[in-house]
């Protein structure tokens, strides 16, 4: 029996997709057997060195795929950690920590256990951990492309390395050299690649690292345009590779000979080296370079005006990149995809791409302002071959001025030619005036010397009034000189300024990045609950505000926090009460609301009065926490000035907190938290917050949202999904503020049982 062409494709693709499941499942079994086998092995664990080893390990097998069950495993197995007096043993579970992190995608957690593992380092005087730790720092802004924050990093490390071991400060003055090479300075990237290579080269040329410092030195003379330098060390490079036997380093070499080919105009070259190097890295399953390879073919057909074929490698690049979970860099793409489209008469969708490629490049820090003026000169070129020569015309405009900015320097000396000129052209039309003055003067001496004296009197009050002018003149250049001195050094001032502000504002980035790394991602929360929602609004940069869950044992706990003030200050004080929840929960193994908070208010009050003087500061954090035990269907909950909301079919049950924070001025009382317990009903939605929201001035007489009225919200939204009601929330709180400013930091939390 033959079947219909489209049947038997369906029947293939039907064939495929079975062999698909089945080699998924066989997987996932192998991968469940182990991850049962470590478990058991755990269970018999006695050293808490073993246990950590165990679930870094678990974590591992769980990665990519559970994140989140991985990230429970790391945290338990870091607890752990803290319990070991080895100090040795520690610093290098954390080193491994942080690579773990990096290698799932979770780089804001690994930064986070670095900054840890550096406060531990210094602590015991090691030297050389701490080293490392800065290094790994360092090298993961720079793959993230925060160049210009990597190099205080890199400088620290390579202090800190002094000259213990050659290989390692070799490795670290390479690294810091490609820094300074992301960031154009390449004078300080070659100062650090000659170290690196002196340093190399006493070692042997140990390892691959030495390959990849011939191909950084290269691609410095390569950005100098000096291509015949730029190869020699390419092929120095590539000789290496084969000398060593290194496949993946001879493709690398091997493409970036076939870069040099192209610069020098020799296409064919360039496209028989990529073909090269394709091969090697389709042998080493290297799905990143074979996409680029793909990318730079497209590069050679471009150039031999093959555009058909040029965008189907380049849509093939991209395809891989998105593929391989690429969710950056296809600015460079997307740009060439434009100017090939604009080549083939397709218009719209040249500028589509093109457009594309804008967005790409304002989210990359490097290159920014280049990539800008070189797409809105394509975009400019497009519009105009579409017939839209007004839009092409602005797109030209913004063109020059990205030009202008980049050509800054030249600009400065264009106007100093410009100034330099006026002045000659001034003077030399001055000296022809008083040429002429002069004749007419001799002129009129001649034809009436009877009028002698009165011309005389006449030249002198001249020559006073010229002497008076040119004074006043010059008064007027010094005046001129002063002011444009004053002129510029107020702008000079305010470039400083300019450039503290923005490293201010970087810095604090930089904090909310620590910050993202110690609050757990909003999503998880759904793992522990039916629905869930986390309403998170910081009124500045970095938050006051935090919230906070884990799972313990049958328990699932979830708390709010206010700290006193918000902005830097807040952030310090979430991170520590966030902190002091994991040790408490985590470490501590306390799972009672009301014991949770006692322990809580006793350790802020001793981290903030390490003085002695009890009154010294007023500082803590409102809280509100609570414990769902969803197998016997019970709530434990205790706050500290903030109270818990449970929804009920129709009605709205308050819990209410004790009146009084946790930390702040101590006196001779014992704090005793409340702790309420309630039986859960199926459906029961729960709200927990800090007072940022009702707080909020705005509606038509510029008062307070107030308690009650948010009260009235939440129980008028019926029969809606969580995820709708934080849309609600979120879109009745900015109708309510309109255009003023918000008052605090915002936390809503809700989970449905």
């Amino acid at each position: 029996m033959r079947f219909p062409e489209n049947s038997a494709r369906l029947v293939l693709l039907y064939l495929f997709f079975i062999v698909r499941v089945l080699f998924t499942l066989n997987t996932l079994q192998a991968q469940n057997s182990k991850i049962d086998s470590l478990y058991t092995l755990l269970k018999s664990a006695k050293s808490d060195s073993s246990k950590v080893d165990l679930h870094f390990n678990i974590a591992r097998q769980f990665l990519p795929h559970d994140t989140v069950a991985a990230t429970r495993e790391l945290k338990k197995g870091n607890y752990l950690l803290k319990r070991i007096n080895n100090i040795d043993f520690v610093l290098n579970r954390l080193e491994w920590l942080g690579r773990i992190y990096f290698s799932a995608k979770m780089n804001h957690l690994a930064f986070a256990n670095y900054q840890e593992a550096i406060t531990l380092a210094k602590k015991n005087n090691q030297q050389s951990w701490q080293s490392k730790y800065y290094y790994r720092i360092a090298y993961g802004l720079q793959e993230e492309g925060f160049t210009k924050q990597a190099l205080p990093w890199f400088d620290t490390a390579i202090v800190l390395a002094g000259n213990d071991n050659d290989n390692n400060l070799a490795k670290l003055l390479m690294d810091r050299g490609r820094t300074h090479y992301e960031n154009g300075d390449y004078k300080s990237a070659i100062e650090d690649y000659m170290k690196s290579q002196k340093l190399f080269e006493k070692r042997k040329q140990e390892g691959r690292n030495y390959g990849y410092l011939m191909h950084y030195i290269g691609s410095v003379f390569k950005r100098q345009n000096q291509f015949d330098k730029a190869q020699e060390y390419y092929e120095k490079e590539l000789e290496y590779a084969r000398e060593i036997k290194d496949r993946s380093l001879e493709a690398d070499a091997l493409y970036l000979c076939a870069q040099a080919y192209g610069l020098k105009g020799d296409v064919h070259k360039d496209m028989e080296f990529v073909q090269k190097a394709l091969v090697i890295f389709e042998e080493e399953k290297n799905p990143y370079m074979v996409s680029l390879m793909y990318a730079n073919l497209a590069d050679g057909y471009s150039t031999l005006k093959n555009y058909k074929k040029a965008i189907e490698c380049l849509e093939t690049s991209v395809r891989m990149d998105k593929e391989l979970g690429q969710k950056f860099g296809f600015g460079d793409t997307y740009a060439s995809l434009g100017d090939m489209y604009s080549q083939l008469g397709q218009h719209n969708k040249a500028i589509w791409y093109l457009n594309m490629a804008m967005d790409e490049t304002m989210k990359m820090e490097r290159k920014q302002l280049l990539n800008k003026a070189s797409i809105l000169h394509s975009m400019a070129y497009a519009y105009s071959n579409k017939g839209d020569y007004k839009t092409a015309f602005y797109k030209f405009i913004d063109y020059k001025e990205a030009e202008d900015s980049l050509n800054k320097e030249s600009n400065i000396q264009f106007m100093h030619e410009l100034e330099t000129k006026y002045g000659t052209e001034k003077k030399e039309k001055e000296i022809a005036l008083l040429s002429m003055e002069k004749k007419l003067q001799e002129e009129e001496i001649a034809s009436k010397n009877k009028q002698q004296k009165t011309i005389i009197l006449i030249a002198v009050l001249g020559i006073a009034v010229a002497l008076v002018s040119a004074f006043a003149f010059i008064q007027k250049q010094k005046t001129a000189k002063i002011l444009s001195k004053q002129v510029n050094e107020i702008n000079y001032q305010n470039e400083v300024i300019k450039e503290k502000n923005k490293d201010i504002t970087d810095s604090i980035q930089y904090a909310k990045r620590l910050q993202e790394a110690v609050f757990p991602q909003s999503n998880m929360l759904n793992n522990f609950f039916a629905e869930s929602f986390v309403l998170f609004q910081p009124k500045d940069i970095v938050s006051g505000d935090f919230y906070w869950f884990e799972q313990a044992g049958d328990k699932t706990i979830v708390a709010v926090g206010d700290c006193t003030g918000h902005g830097v200050p807040g952030a310090f004080m979430s991170i520590l009460g966030h902190n002091l929840l994991n040790q408490i929960v985590m470490e501590y193994d306390v799972n009672n609301p009301a014991d949770i908070l006692r322990l809580l208010d006793k350790q802020v009050s001793n981290a903030l009065n390490k003085k002695g003087n009890q009154h010294e500061y007023n500082d803590g954090m409102d809280i509100a926490i609570c414990a769902i035990d969803k197998k016997n269907k019970k709530l434990e909950f205790a706050g500290a000035n903030r109270p818990l909301i449970i929804k009920r079919g129709e009605e709205l049950i308050e819990l209410k907190a004790n009146k009084f924070a946790i930390g702040g001025i101590q006196d001779d009382t014992c704090k005793l938290f409340t702790q309420h317990t309630l039986d859960l009903e199926l459906n029961d939605v729960l709200y927990l917050f800090s007072d940022g929201y009702y707080d909020q001035f705005g509606g038509p007489n510029g008062k307070k949202f107030k308690y009650r009225k948010l009260l009235d919200q939440l129980k008028t939204m019926k029969s809606v999904s969580l995820v709708e009601q934080k849309i609600t929330l979120e879109n009745v709180l900015e109708s309510w503020k309109g255009s003023l400013e918000q008052l605090d930091d915002i936390c809503v939390i809700g989970v449905k049982v």
